[in-house]
């Protein structure tokens, strides 16, 4: 009966190391693909460019694929000014949009989706004047 025990207590010790060799080593697999599929690369497009006055426009684009993108502006000025990201021309379809305070903090924007290949337009606006900074980034997926 002892030996009987001893055999019963080996077996289960034997299939608990299976077990957890077992899920480290997919739980490592898995680490490894998730960590593949978010691999992308940052490109800057548009960088510490300085803007002033009523109205300005900024062009990128994004060559070949699609992209997600992050927007930052610095308002360096004393009044308010608005945004659009329209693609194909300046009175494309509206990306995204937005109202930048005059505090001199930067203020980041993403795209909710990746763009595709095209041309894009940064139309900054305000009645009152204005002066700022502005950075686009492009994260492009390289998988």
């Amino acid at each position: 009966m002892k030996h009987i025990r001893k055999m019963i207590v080996a077996v289960l010790v034997s299939a608990a190391v299976i077990i957890l060799i077992y899920n480290f080593t997919s739980q490592d697999e898995e680490r490894f693909v998730k960590a593949n599929e978010s691999i992308s690369t940052s490109l800057t497009v548009i960088n510490n460019e300085d803007f002033a006055g009523t109205a300005n426009m900024h062009r990128f684009d994004i060559a070949a694929g699609s992209a997600l993108v992050k927007v930052s502006f610095t308002n360096t000025g004393s009044k308010h000014f608005t945004f659009t990201i329209n693609e194909g021309s300046t009175s494309g379809a509206k990306i995204m949009s937005g109202s930048i305070p005059a505090d001199g903090k930067e203020h980041t924007y993403y795209s909710d989706k990746a763009l595709s290949t095209g041309g894009y337009y940064v139309n900054t606006s305000s009645a009152q004047g204005m002066s700022g900074i502005l950075n686009v980034s492009l994260e492009i997926n390289a998988n």
